[in-house]
């Protein structure tokens, strides 16, 4: 095999697939990403045997073929060369990687025992790359954590991706959170929905954000696959099937009352009362008046005290508790007027931009105050 390739491209590709990489695979070979060759582009794949990567890059290739090669030395090696051409020339014993005054010459790794990558199932629709990855990012923030979705729970450690005509809807919850983002969606082949582990569908949703973003949901076989900028990523999905928060979000007509005030206030306001909280599940509580939310905190003789101005109904000397970790993430994607929906100190609030509900909405479960 031999081809030129600028040497841009060729580091970014091998960046984004070693990171998908296991650091100490069962298989040595799942170490290796394969470069293929073909008549004018060059194809840099990874697979852990759960999430594959392919980068399409364009080549000019003198001698098509494949050669499987360490990713952490591929992805330093052209990394650390100087921009421009790259020549790779290799057999089915080394990889020479080289620029003019630059030559590094790596060993091949034995392709007979590299898994074969799943084909991606056809594509379902695309949503905007970048608005999709600030959805992800803050849905996987909400997950339950890789060590507590086991068994039953396993559900919980995936955000849940589901087009429902124009819509794209995400959702995740640790079942003392629940999100909902809705995004425009712009559909191919009819509703369907998937389900991937949280921290695997932030750092692909991550790689894609430079553009417009095309999934397909797989039809149940277990394979989701996900598209952009030069570069598929296929994901295993989660088996188990994604509970139906929706019926959890409380209805805004059986509230107690409700207040609205400005989301980044009120974050900020939680951040600064916590500061003297000696543990980050210790709650805050917030103490509603007409026209005020007064955050405390505190511990051991400590005490923070933060104000934000309100508009407030039906809330005059209600007084309810959050861990304020859960309570800043889900006001953190909201900027302007936040309307919260409060019912009782022991039931979840209701929280959405006070002028839309539609795009994303939110619920948090308080705590029992003693």
């Amino acid at each position: 095999m031999k081809l030129r390739i600028e040497q841009k491209e060729l580091a970014e590709a091998a960046r984004r697939a070693h990171r998908r990489l296991p650091a100490k695979p069962l298989n040595p070979v799942l170490a290796g990403l394969l470069l293929e060759a073909t008549a004018d582009t060059a194809t840099l794949s990874g697979f852990d045997l759960e999430t594959s990567t392919r980068a399409t890059l364009d080549a000019e290739t003198l001698e098509p073929g494949q050669v499987l090669v360490s990713g952490r030395l591929l992805a330093d090696v052209t990394a650390a060369l100087p921009a421009g051409p790259v020549d790779v020339v290799a057999d089915d014993h080394e990889v020479t990687v080289s620029t003019p005054g630059n030559a590094f010459s790596l060993p091949a790794m034995e392709r007979r025992d590299y898994p074969a990558l799943p084909d991606p199932p056809k594509q379902s629709g695309t949503v905007d790359g970048p608005a999709f990855n600030k959805a992800v990012a803050h849905a996987a923030e909400a997950a339950m954590s890789t060590d507590d979705a086991v068994g039953q729970l396993e559900a919980f450690g995936g955000v849940e991706v589901a087009a429902l005509g124009d819509t794209l809807r995400i959702r995740s919850s640790d079942r003392y959170r629940l999100v909902e983002h809705a995004l425009d969606w712009r559909p191919e082949n009819g509703d369907g929905s998937l389900l991937i582990p949280a921290e695997d569908l932030k750092k692909t949703s991550r790689a894609l954000a430079g553009g417009p973003v095309h999934l397909s949901f797989g039809n149940g076989h277990g394979v989701a696959a996900l598209t952009g900028a030069g570069l598929a990523v296929t994901s295993r999905t989660i088996a188990s099937e994604f509970p139906d928060i929706g019926r959890l979000f409380p209805q805004p007509e059986g509230a107690s009352g409700w207040a609205i005030v400005d989301g980044r206030e009120l974050m900020e306001a939680v951040k600064r009362a916590a500061l003297v909280n000696d543990k980050e599940e210790k709650p805050v509580v917030l103490d509603f008046t007409r026209e005020r939310i007064t955050v405390r905190g505190g511990t051991d003789g400590s005490r923070g005290i933060s104000q934000v101005d309100a508009e407030t109904v039906d809330l005059d000397g209600f007084q309810i508790a959050f861990r304020p970790g859960f309570l800043s993430s889900l006001l953190a994607p909201m900027e302007g007027p936040v309307r919260l929906w409060l019912y009782t100190p022991t039931k979840s609030v209701l929280m959405h931009a006070d002028d839309d509900n539609t795009t994303y909405r939110a619920v948090c479960m308080p705590v029992r105050l003693k």
